[in-house]
């Protein structure tokens, strides 16, 4: 007898297929920052790899959370069609994440005045991270769990990269979420604004209603990360 396959089976495998590399993407966008920053001090480099690590813990329990609900949503739904708009929006929000849809939405833009060292804009996106902001671009290109910053070196001068492209100056961040909290975040007493001034580094931040950040280009081909059998 032929096995009748649901519509919400089908987007169950997909929401998988994702969850699936979102988790195995984050060792190595780790790996790939810490080679592309090798240049910096043992201070830096530590401070940036608890950062670093705190922000996949994050995103690891909240696939982890989504993956749950999805497995245990098809009890709590009386028809595909429910169940499959629940999916849709899990999906959607997992493609926010990975940068492979647009976002519109609220949010903070921040042009850097002074000259920024890579582990200077690690700590930046990170603390946006922290203060949950949902999509953030440098220079409009779009900030992943996946995206690395290095640097690379010309015949007159060393640039900033996010996933090798190059950042010229002037340098400017956009995040959505709660523009108020982001800003807060970054200016509180003793906080990242404070430590850049130090060094003739000065956010000039801006609350914006209404701002679209781009997708990726192209969706990150993954070459050793698989989703682990089910037993």
């Amino acid at each position: 007898m032929k096995k009748h396959i649901h519509g919400w089976q089908i987007y169950l495998a997909i929401t998988f297929i994702l969850l699936g590399i979102m988790i195995s993407t984050q060792i190595q966008t780790q790996n790939r920052l810490m080679s592309d920053l090798s240049l910096q001090s043992t201070s830096d480099l530590s401070i940036m790899l608890k950062n670093l690590t705190d922000k996949r813990w994050q995103l690891s329990e909240e696939i982890e959370e989504a993956e749950n609900n999805l497995i245990h949503s098809q009890d709590d739904y009386k028809d595909d069609s429910e169940l499959m708009s629940r999916i849709d929006s899990e999906l959607e929000r997992l493609q926010l994440i990975n940068g492979t849809i647009e976002a519109v939405g609220s949010g903070i833009s921040i042009t850097v005045q002074g000259n920024l060292l890579s582990s200077d804009l690690v700590l930046l996106i990170n603390e946006l991270w922290a203060a949950s902001a949902e999509a953030v671009t440098i220079n409009d290109f779009r900030v992943t769990p996946t995206s690395g910053i290095g640097y690379i070196e010309t015949l007159d001068k060393t640039y900033l990269t996010c996933d090798g492209n190059v950042l010229h100056e002037p340098i400017t961040i956009k995040a959505i979420g709660n523009g108020p909290i982001l800003e807060k975040s970054l200016t509180m007493p003793g906080g990242i604004a404070d430590n850049l001034s130090l060094y003739q580094i000065y956010l000039h931040m801006e609350l914006q209603e209404e701002m679209q950040l781009e997708a990726l280009p192209t969706q990150p081909q993954l070459r050793y990360g698989k989703i682990p059998d089910k037993e």
